[in-house]
């Protein structure tokens, strides 16, 4: 084993961790939202905050040290079109799980705790930060994707058709957040 592949392995397991672990936690949350019940989106939002602050931080410091061995190792160059996708939504998320994801699963847990699952703090809370989160996921299944075709100028059209997906798929879930959003404040005037 060379040190290249050894931080190949540990950048390929810290960013299964992460991404795999993201999309679950979107699938948990569905499952807890559609339960309706309290207890369970408190617990819900209070183990997602767990796991935020205690495993996605760690494994992203790892991912970022093992990927800064194999530029170093590998004498990949710095400044591609890749690297510096994966750079910037790397940062992106690890200053937004850090300052918003996590600790919002800590406070909406307390919300629902004292005010209840249906208030709607709670309720705005939980579909902002899932909007924010779904967001998060189709980035991170972006640098994914960046990863494996490493776009370069030549391969630029193959960026552009990502960059689109990529921007239907944010645009989808913002028109639904704002659809979910207004129905909600529709039926909260209406009552």
């Amino acid at each position: 084993m060379t040190w290249y592949t050894l931080f190949k392995f540990a950048h390929v397991v810290a960013a299964v961790i992460w991404v795999g672990g993201a999309l679950m936690i979107q699938l948990f949350a569905l499952r807890a939202l559609a339960s309706r019940e309290g207890k369970r989106q408190a617990e819900f939002a209070a183990d997602a905050e767990f796991i935020s602050m205690r495993l996605f931080i760690p494994t992203t410091i790892v991912l970022l040290l093992a990927a800064i061995g194999l530029m170093v190792n590998g004498h990949w160059p710095w400044g591609t079109l890749w690297v510096d996708f994966a750079l910037v939504v790397f940062f992106a998320s690890f200053v937004a799980g850090i300052s918003f994801l996590g600790p919002e699963g800590g406070r909406i847990a307390k919300v629902i705790e004292s005010q209840g699952p249906e208030s709607p703090e709670a309720l705005a809370r939980i579909s902002r930060v899932l909007l924010f989160s779904r967001i998060e996921v189709v980035f991170l299944f972006g640098v994914v994707w960046a990863m494996v075709v490493k776009p370069t100028g030549d391969t630029l059209g193959w960026a552009v058709a990502a960059a689109v997906v990529m921007a239907a798929a944010i645009a989808t879930l913002v028109w639904s957040y704002r659809s979910a959003t207004a129905s909600t404040a529709a039926a909260a005037t209406s009552s």
